[in-house]
């Protein structure tokens, strides 16, 4: 019933024109850096996939979280604007489940993104590499494990805009860590574990780092702790509004 009524809210929101730009541009970068300089990826060796990840992820992951913040911040505006979450705090009802609708709808906007992106280099590698042959498993997984990843960003996010009643500050704030957090090490697994950027992993260097199922445990126990503060939150935000 909640998520049913958080996708109704989208439509005043625009932010289902955000996601889709966001993978629009996301999965545009491969195909332009295919379209410019093909023959420098071509002529490496190894999986085509994994190339074409390799080269264009760490871009496509930040567009990925800037659209999450954006997405975040424009779903919570309609909340506050006219004193809507005060309202919706007397009224006799769970209001932390308003949390876990718009954190639904983001997920499954997200997936939807992940999917057109991962679809697009597959695209990429079946047309540039002629030897390459569409793989649904292969991309189940990267779509699963990205999915995954990106939890514990879009529920810190999510928790960050329904603390700020200003949009603009959540905004700031969530730009200021995506790039903070975008100069930590990829390749150090316990900075790699951090929100805003555990998106930028992928399923093939944690498998080649053997930590795939390490990294799907913390990112599912990171959603959970986010989710209980959010919890704590909202029950402690009621007693002072």
């Amino acid at each position: 019933m909640i998520l049913l009524l958080e996708i109704k809210k989208l439509k005043r929101t625009g932010c289902l024109p955000a996601f889709l730009g966001g993978a629009v541009l996301a999965a545009a970068f491969p195909l332009l850096n295919m379209l410019v300089r093909s023959e420098t990826f071509t002529a490496l060796p190894g999986e085509p996939f994994r190339i074409l990840t390799d080269a264009n992820w760490q871009m496509m992951a930040m567009l990925n979280i800037l659209t999450i913040i954006c997405g975040a911040c424009m779903i919570y505006h309609t909340e506050y604007a006219n004193n809507g979450a005060q309202k919706m705090a007397v009224l006799p009802v769970r209001t932390y489940q308003i949390f876990w609708g718009k954190f639904a709808v983001t997920v499954l906007a997200l997936a939807g993104m992940l999917l057109f992106e991962i679809a697009a280099l597959e695209l990429c590698a079946m047309h540039w590499f002629p030897d390459y042959h569409l793989q649904l498993t292969a991309l189940a997984k990267n779509l699963c494990f990205s999915l995954i990843a990106a939890l514990p960003t879009i529920i810190l996010m999510m928790l960050i805009a329904s603390v700020c009643q200003n949009m603009w500050i959540s905004l700031g704030i969530g730009v200021i860590l995506v790039f903070t957090v975008s100069v930590f090490p990829k390749e150090n697994l316990f900075l790699s574990l951090c929100p805003f950027n555990s998106p930028y992993q992928t399923l093939a260097l944690a498998a080649q780092n053997g930590s795939e199922w390490i990294f799907t445990l913390i990112c599912a126990a990171e959603t959970i702790i986010f989710g209980i503060a959010a919890f704590i939150f909202d029950n402690v935000r009621r007693y002072f509004l």
